[in-house]
């Protein structure tokens, strides 16, 4: 079992870092992104709370399940778009990050569609077309952030 904190050693001999080292790597800008992804997702379960509870859905359990969620999508979403733009790492180092950004996206909503006794057809549409729309926006974020210049930060002295 490899150890999470040692460099990984790929299959063609190329030395990867070990997962904390790579989280640890992200920077300010990475952590600070992962963060207000969390505080965004206690804001929209406390805006979302009582229509949550008016369809028969335990808000408690979206919230647990929203905010618990959000460190994966925030973090998914800064090491996917790290390793994208790392011209030296094959674009397949980056797809176990974006799976986690699409389960963590996913699971919120797959929870209120499945746990909803009997949701009127507006609201399934409506939870159906904020996946798509807010899906295309994080896709397009994505592709945006690869894209980019790359950010300097100050070294610390």
């Amino acid at each position: 079992m490899t150890d999470i904190c040692d460099p990984i050693v790929a299959s063609d001999g190329e030395e990867c870092p070990g997962l904390l080292a790579e989280i640890r790597s992200l920077g300010t800008l990475g952590q600070m992104w992962t963060l207000t992804v969390v505080v965004l997702c206690v804001a929209r379960a406390v805006v979302v709370w009582p229509m949550l509870d008016e369809h028969g859905i335990n808000p408690w359990w979206f919230l647990v399940l929203d905010v618990g969620t959000a460190p994966a999508y925030g973090l998914g979403q800064a090491m996917g778009v790290k390793i994208l733009r790392d011209d030296t790492r094959p674009v397949k180092a980056a797809m176990p990050w974006i799976g986690m950004v699409l389960f963590s996206f996913l699971a919120p909503y797959a929870y209120v569609l499945r746990s909803a006794g009997s949701l009127p057809a507006y609201v399934v549409w409506g939870v159906v077309l904020w996946i798509a729309i807010f899906g295309a926006l994080t896709v397009r974020r994505m592709a945006r952030d690869v894209r980019m210049q790359p950010v300097v930060e100050p070294i610390a002295g």
